[in-house]
Formats: C-alpha cells, structure tokens, sequence
C-alpha cells in the first residue's frame, strides 16, 4: 500500500483513507502501556467541549495543564483490564469496563499520576459517580466508559469500528452494552449504532446546577 492510497494522521502514523469503494479501511487494536499517553491526549482533544467534563474543569488553562491525570489515570485502568482498544495510530480510542467491572489498584508506580482537585470539584465527582452508580443497570453488561476521536478525525467511521469489536464479544457472550452521554447529537449517534435511551438525569451539587445526561442501552444481538 502506497501512501498515495492513505492520509497522514495528527500523531505521525499512517491509515488508508478509502478503498476502491469509498469505505474507511482503519485497523482496530488494544492499546498497550506505550500508547495511554497519546490515548489521554486524543480523548482530551475529543472532550475539550464535554458538557460533563467541563463542569468538571471549566477553567481553560486548567483543563489543558490537567489532561494527562484527567484522561491518563483513567486509561491506564482501562489497560489494566485488557479493555482499552485504538486504532493503530490512536487517532481514536475506546475505554471500556467489562462485566463485572472490576477494579483494579493502581498508584505512581504504575503510571498513575497524582494531582490535587479542590474540594468544590469533589463535590461534582461524588455527584456524578452518585448518579451514575444510580442508572446503572444490574444486568451483566459491557460498559462503554469513554469513545474519543481526535477532532481532525472525526465524522469518518473510526468510533463505530472500535464499537463492533467489543460488539461482537457482547453479542457472542448473549450481553447487552451500557453507556452515558451528556449530548442530542450523541443520543443520535448511539442510536444509529444501536442503542436506545434507557434513562436520564439532571446532575446537580447542594449550590451547583449541573448537565443533562442520558443512560443508553444496546441489547445483545
């Protein structure tokens, strides 16, 4: 393959862009330890305008000092638990948390970085978590913690290819997949893949209105 027939992605790597009828041709892979930093990066890219993140970190400056800890710790748990897939230039990610959803001990020995929120921002964790926790459903499912693609590449099929692989475990396991989102144009989007609402909430702290969000459901197929 030449590289007159692929595009240059933001990180340097190469992916064809169309074969002879026009599709998107991108490999699928689980991440390994060497990629969560451009994992944390491309999510932190996809997220900048996140209703729900930027409730959590609305300061700009911040959320651009704060991206590896944020998006970094969290894919380095995804890691831990072979639940973390890309593509081969991790242009696009996806987090997920398998049935169960075990949890695992990491610290700054395993990568983790420490860093330090103030306590009204704990308040807005403890919020979420409390309403997430709330909508989960207690069927065994896959659940879709976080899908990101960078934003200069978006819109050309590279999320719903990271999908159908743990779709095609779920379905083979007979388990349906579970994810939030905090957007119409995502209710949309997972819709067209698959899901349906399942249930919605408003987030909110004791002085602090927070956003919308919704629980969405894709039963086994």
């Amino acid at each position: 393959m030449s590289r007159r027939d692929e595009a240059e992605s933001p990180f340097g790597g190469w992916v064809r862009a169309a074969d002879a009828y026009g599709v998107l041709v991108v490999s699928i892979r689980k991440a390994t330890s060497g990629d969560i930093v451009q994992v944390a990066r491309t999510a932190s890219r996809a997220f900048a305008d996140d209703p729900v993140m930027r409730w959590l970190i609305p300061d700009d400056a911040e959320y651009d000092d704060a991206w590896l800890p944020m998006f970094g710790n969290i894919a380095r748990r995804w890691h831990a638990t072979d639940s973390l897939w890309c593509t081969d230039d991790v242009a696009a990610m996806a987090g997920w948390s398998p049935p169960g959803r075990p949890t695992v001990e990491l610290g700054p020995a395993d990568g983790m970085v420490e860093y330090e929120h103030p306590a009204w921002r704990i308040e807005r964790f403890v919020a979420l978590s409390t309403a997430l926790a709330e909508h989960t459903p207690p069927e065994s499912h896959w659940y879709l913690n976080m899908l990101a693609t960078h934003p200069d590449w978006q819109r050309r099929g590279l999320g719903a290819a990271l999908m159908r692989e743990v779709f095609a475990i779920a379905d083979e396991a007979g388990l349906p997949c579970y994810l939030e989102t905090e957007t119409d144009e995502n209710v949309a989007y997972y819709r067209r893949h698959g899901f349906d609402v399942r249930s919605e909430w408003d987030l909110a702290t004791a002085d602090t209105a927070g956003p919308h969000m919704w629980g969405m459901l894709r039963p086994a197929r």
